[in-house]
């Protein structure tokens, strides 16, 4: 039929057709036919600056209380140290050194005379000195405490940022979702109200308005869920930059462009210690178990002491000295048993933390190579989606809306190609979060 003979013969279905197409061509091929995400990635959500990922894990790692309690705990550590080389208190006593209870009859003994004082005073000094070797070894033990804190900071800051990287991740795909649920609601309000508009001509009938409008709600439903958790995240992120919890940001949307760029190789239980930050701390705590060890065997060596006592006579005399000195001896059986005891515990926590460094190579190994199998799969996946599932979705949706502009289909089968095509957008980017996040967890395996 030709279209003069369409306007003669049915006036109002041309005009509808043809409000119809000038609507769709006006909202765009993207509104009405849904194009791949990919091609807007660098789209961010409104609401405030932009943070670019590496903005964001900068101000983690460098505001964060977790990570700034571990400087302090390491200056501790390190204070402790200017006391390695200290000695013990000196002692000072005086009083009366052999002095007779009874005046009167030491006087009468010595022949003094009847107001001379007998026996002496004394004034006593004693110091200890402490054996270098001991001192070295406190010295060693202390100093290798806050590398040990060191190594515990850079494992949290990995764990800080993985978290970050997370939230980011899923912060950048609610912002794609909810570009995709804005372009779809606006469509799906079109079509009820053109379908309303044909209703008086037979040319659309009320259970598919209805389930036009259910559907909207539904739409709604999933757009306040994706806003919401849109708000959860972003106070999580600020709460992990120490920001105020409300400050509004962007996110960078580009982020999900490297969904394929990482590099699956195997790596070998040797590169995995040497790029592990917790295996550093277990060879830290070796090391200070080490040290732990060799000072409670300096226990074993001996201390020295000296000892100076002055004595003058009360009545006549000539004033006494003494002069000694002195050293312990720590191998005698009773006193030995505690740090040869201590010593021996030691070596077997030294044990305990070789075999907790192999569990922990061994478990990351695992996680590593069954990261790579799911990655796999979800990039698999990823590109089906791309290439196959959601080409194939969009042309089904066109035909269907081709159909329902020239009269030849009706309304609810344009809703189920929409809700289908929605629903598998919306899938793939739960996908490509997926990946995303298995991504960002092979990464802090290796500390990439």
């Amino acid at each position: 039929m030709s279209s003069k003979s369409l306007i003669k013969h049915h006036p109002m279905k041309y005009w509808l057709n043809l409000i119809l197409i000038v609507s769709l061509l006006a909202a765009g091929p993207q509104r009405a036919f849904g194009q791949k995400m990919s091609k807007d990635m660098n789209m961010a959500a409104p609401g405030g600056p932009v943070l670019p990922l590496d903005s964001v894990l900068q101000r983690v790692e460098r505001r964060n209380p977790a990570v700034q309690q571990y400087a302090y705990q390491a200056r501790a550590k390190e204070a402790a140290v200017a006391g390695y080389n200290s000695w013990e208190a000196p002692k000072v006593s005086a009083g009366l050194w052999m002095t007779p209870y009874n005046q009167a009859k030491a006087r009468e003994l010595s022949g003094a005379g009847p107001n001379q004082l007998q026996g002496q005073a004394i004034v006593s000094v004693e110091q200890m000195i402490p054996n270098p070797a001991k001192q070295r070894a406190r010295r060693e033990y202390l100093s290798s405490q806050s590398a040990a804190v060191l190594a515990d900071r850079q494992y949290r800051v990995v764990q800080l940022r993985a978290q970050a990287k997370t939230l980011y991740v899923e912060q950048a795909v609610l912002t794609k979702k909810l570009a995709v649920l804005d372009e779809n609601e606006e469509l799906l309000r079109f079509l009820i109200k053109l379908a309303e508009a044909r209703y008086p001509y037979n040319q659309a009938t009320l259970p598919s308005i209805y389930d036009a409008k259910a559907r909207l709600e539904m739409h709604l439903n999933d757009h306040r869920q994706a806003d919401a958790l849109a708000a959860q995240n972003q106070i999580m992120l600020n709460t992990l930059m120490n920001r105020p919890r409300s400050e509004a940001f962007a996110v960078d949307t580009t982020v999900l462009l490297t969904a394929s760029t990482l590099a699956l190789a195997p790596a070998d239980t040797a590169a995995l210690a040497g790029r592990r930050s917790d295996i550093r701390s277990l060879d830290r705590a070796l090391t200070t178990v080490r040290l732990s060890q060799n000072l409670e065997a300096s226990r074993r060596l001996p201390d020295f002491g000296v000892q100076f006592d002055h004595m003058p006579f009360l009545g006549a005399g000539a004033n006494q000295f003494t002069l000694m000195g002195s050293v312990s001896l720590p191998l005698v059986p009773w006193a030995a048993r505690e740090y040869r005891a201590n010593t021996a515990a030691l070596g077997f926590e030294a044990q305990a933390l070789r075999k907790q460094r192999e569990d922990v190579l061994n478990e990351a190994s695992g996680r590593l190579a069954s990261l790579q199998t799911d990655l796999t799969l979800r990039r698999e996946q990823t590109r089906a989606f791309e290439r196959r599932i959601l080409p194939a979705l969009r042309r089904s949706y066109q035909a269907t809306m081709l159909a329902y502009e020239q009269n030849t289909g009706q309304l609810f089968q344009v809703l189920e190609a929409w809700t289908t095509l929605k629903r598998t957008r919306l899938e793939y980017l739960d996908n490509l979060q997926q990946q995303l996040t298995q991504q960002i967890a092979y990464e802090k395996e290796l500390e990439q």
